[in-house]
């Protein structure tokens, strides 16, 4: 992307997650029967990623760390491209010891949705189907159509093919749109239902229908899948549901603080799906690790969103599933099969470089809301710190660092940034990284 709309994306990374360990008890329940544990049988495993944003090796710069248009275009990004190739082969390791059931991933599956990128993914999802692994997408707003789609073999960098969205369909047939293995698809867009198991549906919806004001669900899509819940709910029948973007508000001000918002008219959705009787959506877009929940109307809906692979701490989830709890904990990818510079581990390598961006990117930031020079790179790394804690999830501001902001005298000099610092370190509840839900 280029440097404009990074200015554009940094708000969308702030937020709020959560409290402490929490048991919820929605009023609903996913089916009756006489077992007096309310089980699936047996038990089911899924795991979820997020935004691996995938480049293929053949479009990266021979030498990352001395190409000046790779590093420019990374300077002020909070992903670690250069790298997407071993984190996700690591991921996949991972997953294949772990043995889920279920994979699913929330979108992003690329850098700029380059043809190459793509190809290669598919590839790499092939063997996780072929290990034993049922796997499911849903296209992010990087995957397709995307004119920033370059190589960096060249200089400067220049175009290379993209896909449109039927490609990606055709593309990721074997993980949700095969017609052999689709329940439904949506004709209105690149949504489908799936049935892994009896009694267990899993519904992906794509969110990329763009309007003047941002992006939203096609409407056409939202009726769709008001008519299939019907039938789930007539049948009993389990919903899974996942998308790209979130549809709860995952940190206080989030739309006014930063001019990237959730889904046009969110909560109308989030409200319309509770009603389907859709109570877990699994998430991305935003790279961090959080929960969040939404009441109304004697209803619950979790949107449970996962960090991104190439984003520091590089998380993913693992989930188990029965008629009365779903368990939720988190992995994180602490090493990878790549030469770093000067003989650095992975989490010093990453955190150290994602801490610089970070810091550039806060700083301009900073200056392009009226914060002096000086003052901008003296606050960068308190926004850098905040956002890092952010990322990871389970955020709590310790008193050290509370005492260095209070002596800021942020409520007289620059009251916004006090306001962005308050909303980072405050997390809305539950709690991130590790929970069970109470389905019943």
């Amino acid at each position: 992307m280029k440097r404009l709309e990074y200015f554009l994306l940094v708000m969308i990374f702030f937020c709020a997650s959560c409290a402490k360990d929490q048991m919820f008890e929605p009023s609903y329940q996913f089916r009756d029967n006489n077992s007096p544990y309310n089980l699936i049988s047996p038990k089911i495993k899924i795991a979820v990623i997020s935004d691996i944003h995938y480049l293929d090796l053949s479009l990266m710069p021979d030498d990352y760390a001395t190409n000046t248009d790779f590093q420019k275009d990374m300077s002020l990004d909070r992903k670690l491209i250069e790298l997407s190739d071993p984190i996700f082969r690591k991921a996949m390791s991972e997953l294949i010891t772990e043995k889920p059931d279920i994979l699913l991933i929330t979108g992003d599956m690329t850098k700029d949705g380059e043809l190459a990128s793509h190809e290669t993914m598919a590839g790499f999802l092939k063997q996780l189907e072929d290990s034993g692994i049922q796997v499911y997408v849903v296209p992010g707003n990087n995957d397709v159509d995307n004119p920033d789609a370059v190589t960096y073999k060249t200089s400067p960098p220049s175009g290379v093919a993209t896909i449109i969205p039927s490609k990606f369909a055709n593309l990721y047939a074997d993980f949700g749109y095969n017609d052999d293995e689709a329940l439904y698809k949506d004709e209105n867009s690149l949504s489908y239902i799936c049935q892994p198991y009896n009694g267990l549906w899993i519904l992906g919806i794509e969110a990329n229908e763009f309007t003047e004001s941002g992006v939203t669900i096609n409407p056409l899509t939202l009726a769709w899948i008001h008519e299939r819940m019907t039938e789930a709910n007539e049948n009993n029948i389990t919903v899974l549901a996942m998308i790209h973007y979130g549809i709860i508000q995952h940190y206080s001000g989030q739309g006014e603080i930063t001019p990237e918002p959730l889904l046009e008219d969110s909560e109308g959705i989030a409200i319309a799906l509770m009603n389907d009787g859709i109570r877990l959506i699994f998430t991305g877009h935003y790279h961090a690790n959080d929960i969040v929940e939404f009441r109304n109307n004697g209803k619950t809906l979790f949107d449970i969103q996962t960090g991104s692979l190439v984003t520091p701490l590089s998380p993913y989830r693992i989930m188990t599933l029965d008629d009365n709890f779903i368990k939720i904990e988190t992995r994180q990818i602490t090493d990878v099969d790549a030469v770093l510079p000067e003989g650095m581990d992975f989490l010093t390598f990453s955190d150290g470089i994602i801490t610089s961006r970070l810091d550039n990117l806060f700083y301009y930031f900073l200056r392009g809301r009226g914060v002096q020079k000086p003052d901008a790179k003296n606050l960068a790394p308190y926004v850098t710190h905040a956002f890092k804690a952010y990322l990871a999830g389970d955020e709590k501001l310790n008193p050290e660092e509370n005492y260095e902001i209070n002596a800021l005298g942020l409520e007289t000099s620059y009251p916004f940034v006090l306001t962005v610092l308050n909303s980072l370190w405050t997390d809305l509840p539950p709690k991130d990284n590790k929970i069970h839900i109470k389905l019943k």
